[in-house]
């Protein structure tokens, strides 16, 4: 239930009260869902006025902008932090362990970002658009080291995004140990980021059809009656 009205603590600086109402806006993304939010709600969870609320965001639009901002933030500065002693694999499921280790609410405001869907706010889509071009750009080169091309990269990239997110939804729900997500999304990034040849990942060749027969197992007359039939 949220908090009975009150008028904030004098103590707190403009900085803290902005992230005391940025918190109190997760929780209610977390409890009630991301069309929830609403800024009376946010007073009222918070403990303080309405007014209080508006003086550090205009309006609803601005607080769903400072709210993925502000959680994207806390994200990217701790992979900047890791980026120097990590590349690559491991920088990816480094990362990959923040999203899963995040609060249920935090990570619903991010997969929304991800998804491009449930914020239902077309003033957003700039925003969205910005931080996704910021994934990209992360992650993109590190890709396009094994010779793929720039749109393939960036679809191999954000299809990893998407399943770092479905593989912390089964985390979420403890069907999934972390240990054995991190291995899944280790072999879906290994198979992405051998190299390919010319632009295209190398194919295996067709087995002849010699090969199909098991060296050292019994001809089959059966078959051989067909192929000499033809």
């Amino acid at each position: 239930m949220p908090r009975s009205v009150a008028e904030p603590r004098p103590y707190l600086r403009a900085g803290e009260r902005r992230t005391q109402l940025l918190a109190a806006a997760s929780v209610i993304v977390g409890r009630d869902g991301l069309g929830s939010l609403t800024m009376a709600g946010v007073a009222a969870e918070a403990g303080v006025s309405r007014q209080w609320v508006y003086e550090h965001f205009s309006d609803l639009d601005d607080l769903y902008r400072a709210l993925i901002l502000d959680r994207f933030a806390a994200l990217d500065a701790a992979l900047d932090a890791a980026k120097t002693r990590q590349t690559g694999v491991e920088l990816a499921t480094f990362a990959a362990r923040q999203v899963f280790a995040l609060v249920p609410a935090d990570r619903r405001i991010l997969r929304a970002l991800v998804d491009g869907a449930g914020w239902n706010r077309p003033e957003l889509a700039g925003i969205e658009g910005e931080l996704r071009e910021r994934i990209l750009a992360r992650w993109t080169d590190f890709v396009r080291a094994t010779g793929r091309s720039g749109p393939e990269a960036r679809a191999i990239v954000w299809a990893v995004v998407s399943a770092v997110f479905g593989l912390a939804d089964q985390v979420e729900r403890e069907s999934l140990p972390v240990e054995q997500a991190v291995g899944i999304l280790e072999l879906m990034i290994a198979a992405f980021y051998r190299p390919s040849v010319d632009g295209h990942r190398a194919r295996r060749a067709p087995l002849a059809r010699s090969a199909v027969v098991r060296r050292g197992s019994p001809p089959n007359p059966d078959r051989e009656a067909t192929s000499h039939a033809h």
